[in-house]
């Protein structure tokens, strides 16, 4: 729950506080989280093609094929498998992900817990997904629905017969499938009439299934709804027309009109059916939990609703940190302006940092609570204050220290002395004579910790044990739930308390530390060199620090999860962007950099498979170089990179990775683009090798409306052109409509919308 920064020596030591290392001395710095929580720039959230919203977490296809995930991590369902490349669609459930592959195969992670990333074998030939509450749903190729996972309410029990279907979609403990006809068909519970289609079950083109409701979407742009409306998600607002899409969240509802706005009804107790300003140039919807997402012409994302797990707003820009704090669920980072940025659960408005939000030099966050220290030596504290752990006892002045606990609060006085408030119930707060003499403070679960200027610790309250011997030498401390740390001022870190998790066992070799951080039952140190290394309980995997593990120079510890603050030359300031475009001879690597100063080349690496990286150019590129074709590639392979830009005083700066994917020999049919589109769309399909194929479109009753292709085309890519226009030459009517690709025996098909 807590860390403190290293000074060099005691006679330097002025301040070590519970999340908090004044690295002033770094110019920028970017966050780095990893664990139960992943959080994204909102500069990630650009070049997107498709979103999904889940229950807590959120979903996003990149135009490169890349899928980037984020909100709540504890099943694991923010941590898109490798290799990242090649989806074209993407379903956030419960507590688990779905991605489609341009293959046919699906990539499930997340909970598992009833087998609901567990694709039944051959996982092949589907064409679309959906990720319910515990259960996934996939369409095949072949119009057929295969139904995996939770079965507790028939869920995956498909009605016979299975044929004829072209959507899918997955509630809570219901499931409904669109056929070609324009029908629907429901299975699973039916306790909130979730099943009962209204009548004419007829001329339906889109689907959504909600946690007890169901949303159809009519090819006349009017929605049926059905189920429960205890919050009127079924109450349809008027107009009922001129509907494109619909989206069913937990117990609210999302309406995609054809002119880009978006219509939102139901359970509002979040805002989560307030369409943010400018309501317009939306192209899709995604309604989740108790938030809402939309997708923007320009390939940016908006969200609004609950947030308490970041799935919505993100902190941006990521660069000017200096400090990072982690609490059980709120987050907090401090700029080098004096301003702190809060995300992550804010029931108890532990995120709403108070005006005026400046003048801060250090922060800490507890457990629902967080508190700031001020440069004239005042705190502010805001959250939760159920036991007095907000209210600053007076005089509020001359502090120089902070920590905050479960439900505690301690401060350091700038004479050694320490104050503390809130709950006692431990002993927690009565601090043991003498109180003087101290330099640092720690709170963790129910137990406090105080540095002396002797370099001894002094720890009490529950959780707390006796320091080892020699208790002497210390330059640091940290406390977790139920364990401490303390730094020698040798580098070497000693840990007591229980150590049920191995929070205590400090990975060999113990040396060259300069910061500690502990979290709820697991721990971290900082070496000398800008690595981290962390043990303890690892069940959200808030101890694997994530790769490069280089440049850190600040560090917090979280119930769940982990953050370093990061030289931000490797995050942030060195590279705009780095992208992988793949063809049938290279992989073309294209980069920017926001300066060009002091550069004397570039460096690519290249990682295969689950290898690792090795040097792919022998000589640097020069460096006004922007591009790198890499043509020693192999077919169906999958490669990593990096680039590195070489300074000229001989720092190299690493990129974030990119994956790519080189193409197989076999049949794609691309998303068509623009889609929805007016008054032209254009189609694309690749080839394994030369062949005859056929290409058609079909109204959604299943009538052949044109046929766009029929003739022998080459291996490779092709693509063609269609105008809203049948085989007479007629202009159609706005509404959905299918395209298929037979080639030899396959027949692959995509859905499209045309508005008029």
């Amino acid at each position: 729950m807590g860390r403190s920064r290293l000074i060099p020596s005691l006679a330097g030591l002025f301040l070590m506080f519970l999340f908090s290392s004044a690295a002033y001395g770094q110019s920028m710095g970017a966050i780095i989280g990893w664990g139960s929580q992943v959080v994204v720039e909102s500069s990630e959230l650009d070049s997107l093609v498709a979103v999904s919203a889940g229950s807590y977490h959120s979903l996003g296809l990149k135009s490169d094929s890349t899928v980037i995930a984020w909100g709540q991590n504890f099943d694991g369902e923010c941590n898109v498998p490798s290799p990242n490349a090649d989806f074209i669609a993407v379903s956030a459930g419960g507590y688990h992900s779905l991605g489609l592959k341009s293959d046919g195969a699906i990539v499930a992670w997340g909970s598992n817990t009833y087998g609901q990333c567990d694709v039944p074998a051959p996982n092949a030939d589907f064409i679309a997904i959906s990720a319910g509450g515990y259960h996934s749903l996939g369409l095949k190729s072949d119009g057929t629905i295969v139904a995996w996972g939770s079965n507790i309410y028939g869920q995956c029990n498909i009605p016979s017969p299975n044929s004829g279907f072209i959507a899918v979609a997955a509630g809570y403990g219901h499931s409904l499938g669109l056929k070609s006809d324009g029908s629907v068909v429901a299975w699973g519970t039916n306790h909130d009439h979730q099943l009962d289609i209204p009548s004419p079950n007829t001329g339906f083109t889109a689907i959504a299934a909600g946690e007890r409701h169901s949303l159809g979407l009519k090819n006349d742009n009017t929605i049926a709804a059905w189920g429960s409306n205890s919050s009127g998600q079924c109450n349809v607002p008027a107009p009922n027309a001129d509907f494109i899409g619909v989206s069913a969240g937990w117990n609210h509802s999302l309406g995609l009109k054809s002119d880009g706005t978006m219509v939102g009804w139901g359970y509002n107790d979040l805002g989560q059916c307030d369409a943010p300003s400018p309501n317009a140039d939306f192209t899709a919807v995604s309604a989740g939990g108790n938030f809402s997402m939309a997708l923007k012409s320009d390939g940016t994302v908006v969200v609004w609703g609950y947030n308490n797990f970041g799935q919505s707003n993100v902190p941006s820009p990521n660069n000017y940190f200096v400090d990072v704090a982690a609490g059980v669920d709120c987050n907090l980072g401090l700029k080098n302006d004096g301003t702190i940025v809060a995300w992550g659960l804010n029931d108890d408005g532990e995120c709403n940092v108070p005006s005026p939000n400046a003048d801060f030099k250090a922060m800490t966050a507890g457990d629902n609570h967080c508190l700031g220290l001020k440069n004239d030596g005042t705190i502010a504290a805001w959250g939760k204050n159920d036991h007095g752990q907000c209210d600053v006892p007076a005089p509020n002045g001359d502090f120089v220290g902070v920590a905050a606990g479960t439900m505690h609060s301690l401060g350091l006085k700038s004479d050694s002395s320490i104050v503390a408030w809130g709950d006692n119930s431990a002993g927690q707060c009565d601090i043991p004579a003498p109180n003087d003499g101290f330099i640092a403070v720690a709170a963790g679960g129910n137990h406090s910790m105080g540095l002396k200027s002797d370099g001894s610790v002094v720890d009490w309250g529950t959780g707390s044990s006796a320091v080892p011997a020699p208790n002497s030498g210390f330059v640091a401390i940290a406390a977790g739930a139920v364990h401490s740390l303390g730094l020698k001022s040798d580098g070497t870190i000693v840990a007591w308390g229980t150590n049920d998790d191995g929070q205590c066992d400090v990975p060999a070799p113990n040396d060259d530390f300069i910061a500690i951080a502990a979290g709820f039952y697991h721990s971290m140190g900082l070496k000398s060199d800008g690595t981290i290394v962390a043990w303890g309980r690892n069940d959200h995997n808030q101890c694997d620090v994530p790769f490069p593990n280089a440049h850190f120079f600040g560090m917090a510890a979280g119930k769940d999860r982990s953050f370093g603050l990061n030289n931000s030359e490797t995050y942030a300031t060195a590279f705009q962007s780095l992208e992988a475009d793949v063809t049938d001879e290279a992989v073309i690597l294209k980069w920017d950099v926001h300066t060009d100063e002091g550069i004397l080349g570039f460096r690519v690496y290249r990682a295969e498979g689950d290898g690792g990286y090795g040097v792919l150019t022998t000589s640097l590129l020069l460096p006004d170089a922007r591009e790198y074709s890499d043509r020693d590639i192999r077919p169906g392979e999958t490669y990593s990179y990096r680039v590195a830009v070489v300074m000229e005083d001989g720092r190299e700066i690493t990129s974030l990775e990119v994956t790519a994917s080189t193409r197989a020999p076999r049949l794609v049919l691309f998303a068509n683009y623009p889609n929805p589109f007016n008054p032209i769309t254009t189609i694309a399909f690749s080839l394994p090798e030369r062949e005859s194929v056929r290409l058609e479109v079909f109204d959604i009753g299943g009538r052949l409306v044109k046929t766009l292709l029929n003739g022998t085309k080459l291996q490779g890519y092709n693509e063609c052109r269609w105008n809203g226009t049948n085989n007479a030459g007629k202009s159609v009517a706005s509404g959905v409509y299918f395209y298929r690709l037979t080639a030899g025996k396959q027949i692959l098909s995509r859905k499209m919308a045309l508005i008029r």
